[in-house]
């Protein structure tokens, strides 16, 4: 198997960074893979000690021969997460035709690149499918989940990979996403039937008060009706839930969960949506979306969760 290169993004977090490269480099895989780090620069008016910060993660990134090589670009000036992925994913998809995406806040198991790397070479002809994923929401899995994989519409951005096929249709430009959206009705759908305002985030992001290239990626999934593959055991661990993280959750990180130390198979499935499985995901953002709806409300989601999961 050709391993797909695997890029990382990091910008000035250096104990994060240098976690993330640890566990990376205890896959076996990566002694055989390519990794491209694009670390982004220092914002405009960024003090000595902000400096030192991004400065110090290049330093870790330089600092072993963390794959079987190791490209590192470093930008001069600030670029930000969603300019920074959507042009580094573009340059190494058009070289290599696939790739495993990482920024600096996931640890991952040592088991996270032999799945991903199964995952896109079992689907890679397969043009439902859109992407493979390795994190996994810390929720309750039905009873009739047995398999060890499931494709749903969400692709997720927490350790992932994907195809030229696929990426080329991405569409940064947000207005012709929410158009496509609403014209084929696919609003309800985009948002889990109202667990999740991700149409609204769109629109946020049109308006510039967000900034997120997942939120367009998600909109490319469901216009384009194509699915990702999941573990039912997640491969990788949310670490950003600290202060220094542009996206910091002012409550407890409900996105942490602990990462699987076996291998995770490939199994053959259906190439149709799990629609159990993306209603497990709708209650748990439902319950945990504590930061868009009011304390009222949530409280009220909580008990209905609990319901659910007997808890």
């Amino acid at each position: 198997m050709e391993f797909a290169p695997i890029v990382l993004f990091v910008y000035n977090r250096p104990e994060l960074t240098l976690s993330t490269l640890e566990h990376l480099s205890q896959n076996k895989e990566a002694e055989e893979s390519t990794l491209y780090v694009y670390c982004d620069g220092p914002k405009a008016g960024a003090t000595p000690e902000q400096r030192a910060q991004v400065d110090k993660v290049r330093e870790i990134v330089r600092s072993r021969k963390w794959c079987k090589e190791v490209i590192v670009l470093a930008a001069e000036k600030n670029k930000g997460l969603a300019t920074a992925v959507i042009d580094g994913v573009t340059e190494v998809i058009a070289k290599h035709g696939r790739v495993i995406v990482l920024e600096d806040d996931l640890t991952v198991s040592p088991y996270f690149l032999r799945f991903m790397n199964d995952g896109l070479e079992k689907y890679v002809n397969e043009e439902k499918v859109m992407a493979v994923h390795g994190y996994l929401y810390p929720a309750p899995l039905p009873a009739s989940q047995t398999a060890s994989t499931f494709l749903i519409h969400d692709p997720g951005s927490l350790g992932w990979g994907t195809w030229a096929r696929a990426w080329n249709k991405f569409e940064p430009d947000t207005e012709k996403v929410i158009a496509q959206i609403k014209e084929k009705k696919l609003k309800r759908a985009f948002d889990f039937w109202g667990a999740y305002p991700f149409f609204r985030m769109l629109h946020q992001h049109k308006n510039g008060k967000v900034s997120s290239w997942a939120i367009r990626w998600r909109g490319t999934a469901y216009i384009h009706d194509m699915l990702t593959l999941y573990p039912v055991k997640s491969l990788v661990r949310h670490d950003g839930n600290v202060a220094a993280a542009t996206h910091h959750f002012k409550e407890e990180d409900w996105l942490y969960t602990e990462i699987y130390q076996h291998p995770v198979p490939v199994e053959d499935i259906p190439v149709t949506n799990n629609l159990a499985m993306e209603k497990v995901f709708a209650r748990f953002l439902r319950y945990h979306a504590g930061m868009t709806i009011p304390a009222k409300i949530r409280n009220r989601l909580k008990q209905y969760w609990k319901k659910i999961v007997g808890s």
